[in-house]
């Protein structure tokens, strides 16, 4: 199984939470650069694709549906012209609300898309706006109804959850009006403080008011129940899905199978080996203009560390990690599972380690004290 990331990093403002690769969405001249510099690292990397096939498509961002038709054309005339994947592919494109009109919609029908993420974040107008989000909250209800009109039986969508001055109150809310849309998958993700965003700054300067730990916890923990209680089967750490509905792009990640990134955020997990060509939107131009194709980041995985991230990974499934499967690592990390499972972050039953309720909402101390 192998999947074709395609980072598109245009957005028509910052989030204030976003520390992502992004460039302007605007003047056209930009985008129309980008697609010319995706172009040559295509031609670049398909040689040594030759017979690979991919399972799965994903457009991420960014926000893709800033494109406009003809780019969209462009795009996928370019990805065909260097690549192939199977014609029954799961194809993903990320979308804002507000971003897709009927058109635009019908022509992502014709050039094979059959899966869209929407980014509501929150349904609340006065957080989407502190958000920095281009949208409100009805331009969620007409973009995902547009999307069911033009044909779309595949539709996630994201929510954020501990928001400044939201507790589980105002999160239910927003979780009664999403299950009224009934998306078939949905993606909920933890409030994250990056330092180089503006609220960053904001919490740097103790001037944002977020829900303490506990607080946090139990509106996680209330929020899966509800969308388990809807239907929603919690198959990962961030992830719900109506049977059948899973994630097929994300579920590579998780099995830790290879994945090829385009683009200048993108990272690719090709036969052990992760790399990123750029972290920077310009440096993309600059080095694809020139023929420099050095990745800023490269490291080749020994066997021990694949085996490792891929048990790290397993336990972000519900399922868990086969003990079986992983039974170096168990051995390896006898002292910490021991010492974990002793404070209620895993339980080890059943031939399977997996993370509990507590485990999922530290997630990553859990990952930290198994890594490499």
């Amino acid at each position: 199984m192998t999947g074709l990331y395609i980072h598109i990093p245009f957005c028509v403002k910052k989030c204030h939470y976003c520390d992502f690769v992004i460039a302007p969405a605007d003047p056209p001249e930009g985008r129309a650069a980008f697609l010319e510099a995706l172009e040559r690292e295509a031609s670049r990397i398909a040689p040594e694709l030759e017979g690979v096939v991919f399972d799965t498509v994903y457009l991420g961002g960014g926000t893709p549906s800033v494109l406009s038709k003809p780019e969209f054309e462009a795009l996928f005339g370019m990805l065909r012209s260097h690549f192939h994947w199977k014609t029954t592919a799961e194809i993903t494109c990320e979308t804002n609300p507000g971003d897709v009109d009927a058109g635009k919609a019908n022509l992502l029908k014709k050039l094979g898309v059959n899966r869209v993420s929407l980014g509501a974040q929150s349904f609340h107008d006065d957080t989407l706006k502190q958000l920095n989000r281009t949208h409100d909250a009805d331009s969620i209800f007409k973009s995902f109804n547009l999307l069911r009109e033009s044909g779309f039986t595949n539709i996630n969508l994201d929510l954020i959850l501990s928001l400044p001055g939201e507790g589980w109150d105002r999160a239910r809310i927003s979780l009664e009006r999403l299950a009224a849309l009934e998306p078939e998958h949905v993606s909920i993700y933890e409030l994250a403080i990056e330092k180089k965003t503006v609220f960053g700054e904001l919490h740097r300067r103790g001037e944002l008011k977020l829900p303490a730990e506990e607080e946090q916890f139990d509106i996680l923990s209330n929020a899966r129940r509800f969308l388990q209680d809807h239907g929603w089967r919690h198959y990962e750490l961030l992830n719900y899905a109506k049977p059948g509905r899973e994630s097929r792009h994300n579920l590579l990640y998780w099995a830790n199978e290879d994945t090829v990134g385009l683009g200048p955020g993108a990272y690719s997990y090709y036969k052990g080996r992760r790399s990123r060509l750029t972290d920077s939107y310009r440096q993309y131009l600059v080095k694809t203009t020139a023929g420099d194709w050095k990745p800023l980041e490269e490291e080749t995985l020994s066997g021990e560390k694949r085996e490792v991230e891929s048990f790290l990974l397993a336990l972000r499934l519900s399922e868990g990690a086969l003990s079986e499967r992983f039974a170096s690592v168990l051995r390896r990390f006898e002292g910490e599972l021991r010492d974990l499972t002793e404070k209620g972050m895993l339980s080890q039953e059943g031939g399977r380690v997996k993370l509990t309720t507590r485990g999922q909402f530290l997630a990553e101390t859990v990952f930290a004290e198994l890594s490499c």
